[in-house]
Order: C-alpha cells, then structure tokens, then sequence
C-alpha cells in the first residue's frame, strides 16, 4: 500500500515536472522577444537624431554636457527624427531653431522678455501650430535641462534631465538642409549593463511617446 502511494507521488511529481516545462518553453519565446525589444529601445534611447530636408537658414549649433549654444536660425516646414532621447522616431515636433545673435536682439526686435538677452539657443515648433512655441535650450551658454522658462514641450523626469547632462549633440544648416544627431554616454551604459539584467534610470518597460506636429495643409 505504502510502495503504491509512493509510485502515486513519483508520477504526480514528474507530470507536474513535464507541465511545468511545456509551459517555460511556451512562454521562453516570448521573454526573450520582449527581452530583446527592451535591449534595441535601450540602444535607441542612446542616440538622437534630426533631419529636416526642406530648411532654410544658416546655423551651428552643439551641446557637450552641460554646455549648449548656437549660432544664426534655420526654420523648416517638418522634418523627422526624434526631439528627444526618450521617444520613438517619427515626424519631429522641432521645427525651427535659433542662436546668437538672432536670440540676444529677441527683446529689442520682437518684443520679447528681456531675459532673452541671456539666450544662447531654442528650438520651437511651426510658427501657425495652435500650440506654437519658442522654448529655450540653453542660457549663457549652459543647457536649460530644468526649462526656467517653461516653454518645453516635454516633462523630462528628474533621472531624465540628470542623464541630459551627459549628451554630446552637434547640428548643422547649410542654407537649405538642416541634420543633427547626438550621443548620450549615460544612456550607453544604460543599454550595456541592461544585458546583465540591470536598468540603471528604471525605464525598462516604459513606452517611448511619438511626437505628434503640427502639419500645415498643402494648397
């Protein structure tokens, strides 16, 4: 009687055993695809980038850190890329930037807050957007990652403006184009060590937004 209860637990535990598997494998598939999402939308976050094929202006523009600045002003009817580190890339909400000397003459030209002598940089969308804005990028030549100004479009979070600060961003306009593409060193760290298991900046798992411009209507 003992003998067959035992063979009883024997089989029950080896049946449990097989399910257990079947069901691992079943879902192995799928834990390795969203495993493998995760470490390409890490390797995304690293960079950024911006191409408008349709410009006009002439402008530099370069941000190494902390430090971000630019010259003359470009403007482009859309573009596509991303306007940020963290979203996915699509038709850019950036249309327009501006440097020194155009943002130093803002208050006495446009009427603009006198703080704007200050400006060494912004970026902004279309001017006939509902919601257009001009927000600046930089003060005196320091990155305006906290926006004192309050014109950003995107809530950076608070680990997102501390990894800002580790971005190397160069832009460029050549009279009729306009291209810029940055770096993140923070955010490459983030993607190696996410192979291990780690997320350093806890976004793992979170959805990267889409920018969504302002389109004119054509005719």
């Amino acid at each position: 009687m003992l003998l067959g209860r035992e063979r009883y637990c024997v089989r029950t535990a080896a049946s449990n055993m097989r399910r257990s598997l079947r069901t691992l494998l079943l879902f192995a598939p799928l834990t390795a695809c969203a495993y493998i999402d995760q470490r390409l939308t890490d390797l995304e976050d690293c960079v950024v980038w911006r191409w408008h094929g349709r410009a006009l202006g002439a402008s530099a523009e370069a941000k190494v850190g902390p430090l971000a600045g630019a010259l003359g002003a470009w403007y482009a009817d859309g573009g596509v890329g991303k306007d940020s580190w963290w979203q996915r890339p699509g038709q850019t909400l950036t249309n327009h930037g501006y440097g020194v000397p155009i943002t130093t003459i803002g208050p006495l030209a446009y009427g603009q807050s006198w703080s704007r002598i200050l400006a060494t940089s912004t970026r902004g969308n279309h001017i006939q957007a509902p919601g257009a804005f001009d927000d600046v990028t930089s003060w005196a030549l320091v990155s305006d990652v906290v926006d004192l100004d309050d014109r950003g479009p995107f809530a950076l979070t608070p680990s997102q403006r501390l990894v800002d600060l580790f971005g190397v961003e160069v832009g460029l306009t050549p009279l009729f184009v306009h291209a810029h593409v940055g770096f993140n060193l923070a955010e490459f760290v983030d993607f190696t060590v996410g192979w291990f298991g780690l997320d350093l900046f806890g976004d793992d798992r979170v959805q990267r937004p889409p920018t969504l411009p302002y389109v004119p209507q054509e005719g």
